[in-house]
């Protein structure tokens, strides 16, 4: 199971390399949609139902009937905790809980459950707040890589993602990093994260990154003022 896991969680850059994935016969297909509930769409169009918003699996053509679970978090789009999957019945059937599920330390408290039932209810009323989060990471996106032009700093990321990974191209990276983070809070009190990871509990070990967010309300001034940070600050490192 673990070593179809492993498989699984290469779906997108399989998808990408090498076209659409083939289903596996000895195998549960599982798809992680932590980073993508909620937020990006594929093209320009202005959805009006929650479900029609373009996610991993529609952007790379899998039909849903060859996956076997699709999990997803409800901390990110969502901002609440916790998250769900979706599935085949042979699959999720044993997470099934009785009509008092709340009472279980496995479910989600109510309250919790009532926000991310809203945060999905003002996406499904709202979709170009999705649109235009999408628009936000695409033109952010160009900005921060003409900011980092120059450096051995460099942005990975999907444009239409809202979440974008710097890296340092070069030695003591990790330390770079925790530098640049230090320098654009010292000199423009701007808070920025490195992505931190259990390293021991990871299969592959994940490289080291700061990682950039964009989100719905932030306006045009403010992420030209958090580009010019970031820019200013890679130049001095």
């Amino acid at each position: 199971m673990r070593k179809n896991l492993i498989a699984v969680a290469l779906l997108t850059v399989l998808t990408i390399s090498h076209g659409a994935p083939q289903k596996d016969p000895h195998g549960d297909d599982i798809i992680n949609k932590a980073a993508d509930f909620g937020t990006p769409e594929h093209d320009n169009r202005v959805h009006t139902e929650l479900t029609e918003l373009v996610s991993v699996t529609e952007h790379f053509n899998v039909p849903m009937e060859d996956v076997d679970m699709v999990m997803a978090s409800l901390e990110n789009a969502i901002a609440s905790t916790g998250g769900f999957c979706v599935g085949r019945s042979f699959v999720v059937g044993h997470q099934r809980l009785s009509g008092l599920g709340y009472c279980f330390s496995a479910s989600l408290p109510p309250l919790l459950a009532t926000a991310a039932s809203e945060a999905i209810a003002i996406i499904d009323e709202q979709p170009e707040r999705v649109q235009r989060t999408t628009q936000m990471a695409i033109d952010g996106q160009k900005t921060l890589e003409k900011a980092l032009e120059g450096s051995k700093f460099v942005l990975q990321a999907c444009p239409e993602s809202p979440m974008k990974h710097i890296y340092y191209n070069g030695e003591n990276e990790e330390e770079k990093l925790d530098k640049l983070v230090d320098t654009v809070f010292s000199q423009n009190h701007l808070l920025l994260t490195r992505a931190r990871y259990l390293d021991k509990d990871e299969m592959f070990k994940i490289r080291p990154s700061v990682r950039v967010m964009f989100q719905h309300d932030l306006t045009p001034a403010e992420i030209k003022s958090a580009v010019e940070a970031i820019g200013a600050a890679v130049q001095q490192l």
